[in-house]
């Protein structure tokens, strides 16, 4: 059966495939880390029975984070650095599953600029911005 359906524009194309594969990736990289977190708990950057302690205790998520690293974890530092435990790699998943409009955009607005679109490559900048300064943990809300 052949079907005269319109042909989506390239940028849409590009972010939605983007999108798509960095979403699937990170849904198995947070579908594994919890798999080596259970099957290594002592392989953790958090100790779970330590951070349930705390969750039952009543504290918040910003407490617990910094009763457990002394901080608030600027720009994912928490999971860099602990890449390779099992709540370290699920951290990443989710960092990466979170900011994926930021990695898709930056080549969309290549594709705008191609196409001589400067608007959508100013909002997509802007949008970037936006996406970096929430990841980063400068923009918080509570």
């Amino acid at each position: 059966m052949n079907e005269d359906r319109p042909i989506a524009p390239e940028w849409n194309r590009v972010y939605g495939e983007i999108v798509y594969w960095i979403t699937f990736v990170a849904c198995l990289i947070c579908f594994i880390g919890p798999m080596f977190s259970m099957l290594f708990p002592e392989n953790n950057a958090m100790n779970p029975y330590f951070t349930y302690a705390l969750v039952f205790e009543g504290m918040t998520g910003s407490d617990i984070w910094i009763a457990l690293y002394g901080e608030w974890p600027w720009f994912h530092y928490v999971w860099w650095n602990n890449f390779f435990t099992g709540d370290g790699f699920t951290m990443f998943g989710v960092a990466l599953g979170t900011t994926v409009a930021l990695w898709a955009l930056i080549p969309t607005m290549f594709v705008f600029a191609r196409h001589k679109l400067p608007q959508y490559v100013l909002f997509s900048a802007i949008v970037c911005f936006m996406v970096v300064l929430a990841a980063s943990g400068i923009i918080r809300i509570g």
